[in-house]
């Protein structure tokens, strides 16, 4: 005999539920790259290089990946973060090489947008992470 106060068992079948604010800010995320690619397609009609082929290719399938909330984006989007995180070292260690250790604010002011970006990547890594990665 089966009590029916006793809580549901989950199956296999069941999706896990998530928040519509989560979603909203994924898509939001996925439209950011959207525009990006929309823009690196766009330099193509002036200069076809092999990297803004990739770029448009790659943003444009992790914006669609998003969007639809596809499992397989993360990997991308991880891709992404890490690909800036890997320029960011770069920078820093040109900034270095090239005297960019002042004392004063100028070196806060070179650091500033690149710090944005590298966190915005770190992010949307965590954030995509936490919303379509495997419970």
């Amino acid at each position: 005999m089966t009590s029916t106060h006793a809580p549901r068992q989950a199956t296999a079948a069941d999706a896990p539920q998530i928040s519509r604010a989560r979603v909203w800010v994924t898509r939001g995320l996925a439209l950011v790259l959207a525009v990006y690619a929309l823009f690196s397609g766009w330099t193509l009609f002036y200069n076809v290089t092999p990297i803004a082929i990739a770029t448009a290719g790659v943003l444009g399938t992790a914006a669609v990946g998003l969007w639809r909330m596809r499992p397989w984006s993360r990997w991308i989007v991880y891709a992404l973060a890490a690909v800036v995180c890997l320029w960011f070292a770069w920078y820093l260690s040109r900034l270095i090489r090239g005297g960019g250790s002042y004392d004063d604010a100028r070196s806060l002011i070179a650091m500033l947008p690149a710090s944005l970006l590298l966190l915005c990547a770190i992010a949307a890594a965590a954030h995509v992470r936490s919303v379509l990665a495997p419970r």
